[in-house]
Order: structure tokens, then sequence, then C-alpha cells
């Protein structure tokens, strides 16, 4: 049996646990802290700059002029040439001995003849509007080549004949083919070129 003192210490414990209690009934429980997520951050990356596509033309203008970054005498057209064939610089000054370009102004001179000397000859064609750009692009090629004022020129009778008309188109490629000589000698490059231009005129 506990004695008396015993019930005296017990129930000086129990008394502030009590109170304790008490006074804590009534007061609603902290509610928890909410855990902070990180930040999510979002990084925005730029968008891809995709290269212009080139057109049919140039790879092949270029593949069959080749690059030369010096100065060249040409033997057959009896002018200075550099780069991809080009016989004067984009503001007009002819090339000259000692002239040297990089292949990038190499491209830059070829386009800006391409575009401001070649095309606007190519569009008095009368069948020009009627062709497709890959059609186009092998007349662009062949026009580098042999001139920009072929069509209806001496010596030009069977190509300019072929363009003439929407109904003769299909002569086309076997058309390019004549024009293979230089000196009057038929030229393997210019075989080959012709060949490209006629197979490109044929792609869709």
């Amino acid at each position: 049996m506990k004695s008396f003192l015993q019930h005296l210490q017990e129930r000086s414990l129990l008394a502030p646990m009590m109170l304790s209690a008490a006074l804590g009934a009534g007061t609603p429980p902290e509610a928890p802290k909410p855990i902070e997520q990180p930040v999510q951050q979002t990084v925005k990356t730029k968008n891809k700059i995709e290269t212009p596509k080139k057109p049919a033309w140039h790879s092949l203008i270029s593949g069959s002029e080749g690059m030369k970054p010096d100065a060249y005498w040409d033997g057959t057209g009896k002018v200075w040439t550099i780069g991809k064939g080009s016989t004067t610089h984009p503001d007009g000054r002819p090339v000259k001995r000692g002239d040297r370009i990089t292949p990038d102004q190499a491209d830059q001179y070829m386009e800006h003849y391409v575009n401001k000397n070649l095309v606007p000859k190519l569009e008095k064609i009368p069948t020009w509007g009627k062709m497709s750009e890959n059609q186009k692009g092998a007349l662009v090629s062949f026009g580098y080549n042999v001139g920009p004022n072929f069509y209806g020129s001496k010596g030009f009778e069977t190509i300019s004949k072929a363009l003439s008309s929407e109904q003769t188109l299909g002569n086309v490629p076997d058309a390019l083919k004549l024009y293979n000589k230089s000196g009057g000698k038929v030229l393997r490059g210019l075989v080959t070129r012709r060949e490209a231009e006629g197979t490109l005129w044929n792609t869709n």
C-alpha cells in the first residue's frame, strides 16, 4: 500500500501536467510551416537559326567552276578571272592580276552576278514564268557559262527554239547537250556540266 507521503508526491507531480493540458486544450495546434519548393527557372534557348537553303544552281555552278582565290588568266575568254568564274568585282571593277578573294567572297561574287546581271536577262525568255525552280536553275548554270544573252543569239538557235514555247520545253535537256565545245573542241567538263543541267531540268 502506498503511504500518505507517496500519494502527496504523485499528486504534486500530476497537478502541473493537468494544468498544462487544461491550458492547451483550447489552443489549436500550430499549422506546420509549408515546405518551400525550389523555384524552377525556365532556361530560354535561342531559336535555332537555320541557314537558308541554297538554290540548286549554286552547287551546280560551284562544282563546275571550281574555286580559285587568286586571279588567273582565262585563255579561252581572254580575261582575268577569279573565284568561281567571276571576271568583275561586285562594284563593276574588272578582275586584274594580283587580285585575291576568300571562298565566302567568291560565293558573294557569283550570287551578285546571277541576281543582278544574269536573271534579269533570263526573265525575258517567253517561257520563264512557266518553268519550275529547278528548270530555272539549269538555265542559270547554262547562262553563267555561255553568257546572259544567249537566248535568240546566233549559235544558240536550237536552245532558243526549245525555250520559245511551253510545248517545246521538253526538248531543252537534249538541246543543252549540244553546247559542249570550246574552241571547236568537245570538252569533257562541258559534257558533264550539260548533263548535270539536263538532269536538274528534269528533276521535280
